[in-house]
């Protein structure tokens, strides 16, 4: 599963950063990527498996139909990839069966905790409020050399006339106003105890009646000026509605697999799992298939040319097995599982206590 997670951020991230990205705190983790991802990759396994015990808790069920499907489509993923490949990524066809089972089993779990959530949001809950803004940066600039100044005082008193200047040119037409005086228009939607957009900024616009322009709105920061769009704009609220249900979900979600955790001993074997590396690389190849005419993902070993072919077991089981949250989120899940790699072998185990 880590190897399998490897070639995935290989793919990603080789292009953006180069090849030293292993070593970089790209997750904001606070440490480099090896240790966020094996991290990552142990608690998914720890879950994945929590949610299997609980399987009965919600009447959830893996058919045969559904392992017959796994088994063709761990079989089709070791077919159509070279065994240079499949062997660093340490995979065998019973791994790879074993992850779609287990990401069948968390997908439907998943599914079933969510649908006890309310999906009910009222109006008033979601109410989202729509402006057009233009923002002036009142702390510093940047010369042509792109050295950056602060701004002196008085300097912010003459920046402030100019941008009041505007604000008294925009109430016919803010967008060409703004153009003319080489500012930028941003657009934002927001509700009540919304901190994305700037306080001076949401408190001041929730002052003006759809259409009026807001005086010169002095930030921290910044100064700005608003347009008052829509009091209440619908479409902004459906989608605020669609993102409370799924904040909703995604809490009772986490909440029930923190409970599964409880009571449960983890361990995990360091010896062993300290053999997991990612020192070889992959590489992403993308070519057309004649067959198909569609691009085709091969990973290939930077040290030994294993390639891997564009085999997507997750897809070809049938199944949506799919992949358990993101890094984020300690969700971590690929094609091999360390917990039984005889070469990457984590040692896992699990005992409850009574």
């Amino acid at each position: 599963m880590a190897r399998y997670q490897q070639a995935i951020y290989d793919g990603q991230f080789t292009g953006m950063f180069g090849t030293g990205f292993w070593s970089q705190d790209l997750f904001g983790e606070g440490t480099d990527m090896v240790t966020s991802v094996k991290k990552n990759v142990a608690e998914n396994i720890e879950i994945l498996y929590l949610l299997e015990d609980h399987m009965g808790d919600y009447n959830v069920e893996i058919t045969e139909e559904e392992l017959a499907e796994m088994d063709k489509a761990a079989a089709k993923f070791i077919e159509d990839n070279t065994k240079e490949a499949i062997s660093q990524m340490g995979a065998t066809q019973e791994y790879v069966k074993e992850m779609l089972r287990l990401n069948t089993i968390q997908a439907k779990m998943q599914a079933a905790i969510e649908a006890e959530t309310d999906t009910e949001v009222s109006d008033e809950e979601a109410a989202q409020k729509t402006i057009s803004y233009v923002k002036v940066n009142s702390k510093s600039t940047t010369d042509d050399e792109g050295n950056t100044k602060e701004y002196t005082e008085e300097e912010k008193e003459n920046l402030k006339k100019e941008v009041e200047a505007f604000a008294a040119s925009a109430k016919d037409d803010f967008k060409a106003a703004a153009e003319a005086a080489g500012y930028t228009v941003s657009e934002g939607a927001y509700g009540k105890d919304d901190e994305t957009l700037d306080k001076a900024l949401t408190e001041g616009a929730d002052k003006l009646k759809e259409g009026e322009i807001s005086p010169v709105l002095v930030g921290e920061e910044a100064f700005f000026v608003a347009r008052m769009d829509s009091t209440f704009d619908k479409e902004a609220t459906e989608k605020k509605k669609t993102e409370i249900v799924e904040k909703r979900q995604s809490d009772h979600y986490k909440e029930v697999c923190d409970g599964y955790k409880e009571g449960v001993k983890y361990e995990v074997n360091e010896k062993e799992w300290a053999k997991v590396k990612f020192d070889d690389l992959f590489t992403i190849k993308q070519e057309e298939t004649e067959a198909s005419g569609e691009e085709a993902q091969d990973s290939d070993s930077a040290e030994d040319g294993g390639e891997t072919g564009d085999s997507d077991p997750a897809e070809d089981s049938g199944e949506e097995a799919q992949d358990s949250d993101s890094a984020e989120d300690g969700g971590e899940t690929g094609d091999s599982d360390p917990a039984k790699d005889s070469g990457e072998e984590t040692g896992d185990s699990k005992d409850t206590e009574e």
